[in-house]
């Protein structure tokens, strides 16, 4: 029995026509939807780029505060530590740095970015620039803490530097907070390396106009 294949009725190369009339129609769309996806991407990373680039010139600036700061409290606690050793007698060499002067690194951008998948449209080598800052910001922040409680607690002991005991607490604590103090400034060339690698530039703006000085110890308008 022979079976016959239905013609079309434009014949066959009409009709082949037509088909790649309907492919072409098809891939042009997919075409046009794959641009339009890598458009909308280009433009979620510029976003994500220019708020985490703007969150990053902000802890530098930050970042460069702490290192002012903890110089100066790293300056005044040899007289300190000295006084306290040698009995406590006469007035207290002066320690002026605050605890709020050592102020917290920013991370919510970093923390809002890497929940969505656009860094995953980021370049590699841009991730892992940014990965590798951030981790560090992470670890400083540990470390700012402990100087930070450290300033606070030798605040609360000098004026009970009449009592051996408060003295002996006093020279513990200063020794802790230099322990704190070689942390941070050990990690400096560190720190350096990582925001130029990302061409970071500090921009204070967003707690200069907080301050009184910025001098050793110098005092906040606000809160942290």
């Amino acid at each position: 029995m022979r079976v016959q294949v239905p013609k079309p009725l434009h014949g066959w190369r009409a009709f082949a026509g037509e088909v790649g009339i309907i492919v072409l129609g098809v891939l042009i769309a997919l075409g046009a939807g794959q641009a339009v996806e890598e458009w909308q991407w280009r433009q979620k990373v510029g976003v994500v780029r220019k708020s985490l680039m703007g969150e990053l010139a902000n802890d530098r600036a930050r970042w460069n505060l702490v290192l002012e700061q903890s110089r100066c409290a790293l300056q005044q606690s040899g007289p300190l530590d000295s006084w306290a050793r040698d009995g406590g007698r006469g007035e207290a060499p002066p320690f002026t740095v605050r605890a709020s002067m050592l102020l917290s690194m920013h991370t919510a951008n970093w923390t809002l970015a890497a929940g969505s998948q656009t860094l995953d449209h980021f370049p590699m080598r841009e991730q892992l620039a940014f990965a590798a800052l951030y981790a560090g910001l992470a670890n400083r922040q540990k470390t700012i803490d402990e100087a930070s409680s450290a300033i606070n607690h030798v605040r609360t002991l000098v004026p009970l530097g009449s009592d051996p005991q408060g003295r002996r607490e006093l020279r513990e604590t200063l020794g802790g907070l230099r322990d704190a103090i070689d942390g941070l400034s050990n990690n400096e060339s560190y720190m350096k390396s990582h925001f130029d690698a990302l061409g970071v530039k500090p921009d204070d703006r967003d707690f200069a106009s907080d301050f009184l000085s910025t001098g050793c110890g110098g005092e906040r308008r606000g809160g942290r």
